[in-house]
């Protein structure tokens, strides 16, 4: 298991954070539901920002935080427009692929290298025709997660 910060779990997954100093660099997923204590007062309270977002009792609409990004130059054209869609809304695989003048795959792609979910968040990105992936699954648990997310924001598939 790869070396996290904070490891704990939500009524949407466990997640896993990890940390480049000041900076939050991955949000994954973990298949196992367990714990691990903050190691810092950093890693604490970005968990419970995170913890506070997926907590429908707050209402928060967006989670606002330092983080670093690596990938390419189109990965990072396509994470900027995913900050852009709005809490409650969705957009396809192929809007996202016409504003920058690519196709829907490359746009799937790059979303499924996404290092931030929920922060940076491709749960909004659907296919044409349906839910579409998440996270390079197209069932399971991982897909799961994507359709909570939504459901959170009232949008049900």
């Amino acid at each position: 298991m790869e070396n996290y910060a904070s490891i704990f779990t939500t009524d949407i997954a466990t997640i896993g954070l990890q940390f480049d100093g000041r900076y939050l660099i991955k949000l994954a997923y973990l298949a196992e539901k367990t714990t691990k204590k903050s190691e810092s007062g950093l890693a604490e309270r970005v968990k419970n920002k995170i913890e506070k977002y997926l907590d429908a009792k707050y209402k928060l609409t967006k989670i606002t935080l330092d983080s670093r990004l690596k990938g390419s130059a189109f990965q990072q054209k396509v994470l900027q427009q995913l900050v852009l869609i709005p809490y409650g809304e969705t957009r396809t695989y192929g809007d996202i692929a016409k504003i920058l003048k690519t196709s829907p795959r490359a746009v799937g792609n790059a979303c499924r290298r996404n290092p931030l979910p929920i922060i940076i968040p491709c749960h909004r990105v659907v296919a044409a025709n349906g839910i579409g992936g998440y996270d390079g699954a197209k069932s399971g648990e991982l897909l799961a997660i994507k359709q909570r997310l939504l459901a959170r924001e009232g949008i049900i598939f």
